[in-house]
């Protein structure tokens, strides 16, 4: 006989993408307020209290992905840059970049989504979470900025 919490955790559906983008959103802004030595402490802290998320599985999941982006943050920063024509980092919102470094990392580095989900999810998050209400015209400006040099990349390099 298996006892409740083990049905109940082999009945939850997997997390689905968009909460993931959520977590994973939360997790990145959270990152630019506190030291390196305390990120690791800190999303632990997130994902048990914060999040409730008492899937194992999707804790997994949730870091796997976190650290994937983390890894790539320099180059990703580097694009944004260049595609943001007359913004430096340090002028746009907090929430908006790490929106826009999310969404990077999908349409860069994510095989498995289509670079229009990756630009309608991050819309979505900047209506939510955005600084301002111009923050979701913004981030699919710069996105479609984005899109539009990695498919001129992709024609030279066939």
């Amino acid at each position: 006989m298996t006892n409740s919490i083990e049905q109940e955790s082999a009945l939850k559906p997997p997390l689905k993408r968009r909460e993931l983008r959520d977590h994973l959103i939360k997790m990145l802004y959270m990152r630019e307020f506190h030291e390196k030595d305390e990120i690791d402490e800190q999303n632990s802290l997130y994902l048990s209290l914060f999040a409730e998320i008492e899937d194992e599985e999707a804790s997994r999941e949730i870091m796997d992905r976190y650290v994937r982006i983390v890894d790539k943050l320099g180059s990703i920063d580097s694009i944004i840059s260049r595609v943001a024509k007359g913004w430096k980092l340090s002028r746009i919102g907090r929430m908006d970049l790490n929106i826009l470094r999310l969404a990077s990392f999908e349409i860069l580095y994510d095989e498995t989504v289509p670079d229009k989900v990756a630009v309608n999810e991050a819309v979505e998050l900047a209506k939510e979470y955005g600084c301002n209400e111009s923050s979701y015209g913004f981030v699919n400006g710069i996105l479609s900025s984005l899109i539009k040099e990695k498919q001129e990349n992709d024609k030279h390099e066939q």
